[in-house]
């Protein structure tokens, strides 16, 4: 009888240099307040520069925000509009999902469908939601898959329909960017100048940290040590990995990142990290390395504007994109 061991790791990406807990910094009487709230199946920490009061107030609000968008695009809450589209066939008019939608199928074009909102059916079958983990049968994924696509996918007059009442979507491969988005947005407009929102590892940060860059360590997809790091200012710092979400079984590694055309676990690509302005962007980007291979994904990505890629394949290279002939931001850890 096989064996199935489980492993959930949200963190994929690890802050450096002191930012656990409110302290003085630099000299000048300055301090990082942080809270954390658990949402979005992980923990959630923003951690401001600035005077208490002011910086735990907009905190607050930055992180009520983003519990607002884990309550809504939520497929397994029942008072979503996705669980209502995803199980009774209801269209999505909410203008706010609709427009994320709108830039999730941008990219799903854009990457030939290897971004695809419509594995949820995959995610079920392999239990990924119930928890009920397993390797499902032949049959059973090629039955699946024809509820898979983003094609099967229709936007209109502002509303989302579907052509398969199989068809379900799953927000989570770009959501998590977005409420980074809305987080950084909130802060800025009470004034908030430097910043770091960590979402379960994927990160912005906002402005620098007194007058240094913030540092942000990356994860060895193979270990609990991190390989390097990123300095970044007003950019987010976005981890994927078949290490988050996975069980293992007869000594196999079944993750949680699904190639919608076959219906199973990418291979190839252990780890990968992608640095861009606009969260949601780099987030809906994170899966395509996997899905579509270490080579065609980053010269695929290599066209996105601004954007900077880091993976790691199952093999142990350690690869990069091109950035318009600049060096890479990644500091590796010295073997």
């Amino acid at each position: 009888m096989s064996k199935i061991k489980v492993a959930i790791v949200s963190v994929v990406i690890i802050i450096m240099a002191g930012l656990f807990g409110t302290r003085a910094y630099n000299g000048r009487g300055l301090h990082i307040e942080k809270q954390t709230r658990f949402m979005m199946d992980t923990y959630v920490t923003i951690s401001v520069v600035g005077p208490a009061k002011a910086a735990s107030a907009a905190i607050n609000l930055a992180l009520d925000r983003m519990q607002q968008i884990d309550v809504k695009f939520n497929l397994l809450n029942p008072d979503s509009p996705v669980y209502a589209f995803n199980n009774v066939g209801t269209p999505i008019t909410d203008p706010e999902i609709v427009s994320l939608v709108q830039t999730g199928l941008d990219v799903s074009r854009k990457s030939e469908g290897a971004f695809d909102m419509t594995v949820a059916p995959l995610a079920e079958l392999w239990g990924f939601y119930s928890k009920s983990y397993r390797v499902p049968e032949a049959g059973e994924i090629a039955g699946c898959l024809g509820a898979v696509g983003f094609r099967h996918l229709s936007l209109s007059d502002g509303s989302l329909s579907k052509d398969n009442p199989a068809v379900k979507i799953d927000l989570g491969g770009i959501a998590k960017g977005y409420a980074l988005a809305e987080a950084v947005r909130i802060l800025k407009e009470h004034k908030v100048s430097s910043a770091l929102v960590d979402c379960g590892g994927d990160i912005y940060a906002l402005g620098k940290k007194g007058k240094q860059l913030w540092k942000v360590g990356i994860r060895d997809p193979r270990g609990e040590d991190i390989i390097g790091y990123v300095e970044v200012e007003d950019l987010a710092v976005m981890g994927s990995g078949d290490y988050e979400r996975f069980f293992m079984q007869d000594g196999k590694r079944y993750h949680h990142i699904f190639d919608p055309a076959t219906g199973y676990p990418t291979e190839g690509v252990v780890g990968g990290v992608l640095i861009h302005p606009d969260p949601i962007i780099a987030q809906a980007w994170g899966k395509i390395p996997f899905v579509m291979g270490s080579e065609m994904g980053l010269k695929t990505m290599e066209s996105i504007e601004r954007m900077e890629v880091f993976i790691v394949t199952s093999s142990g290279e350690k690869l990069y994109s091109s950035r318009s002939g600049q060096p890479t931001r990644v500091v590796l850890k010295e073997q």
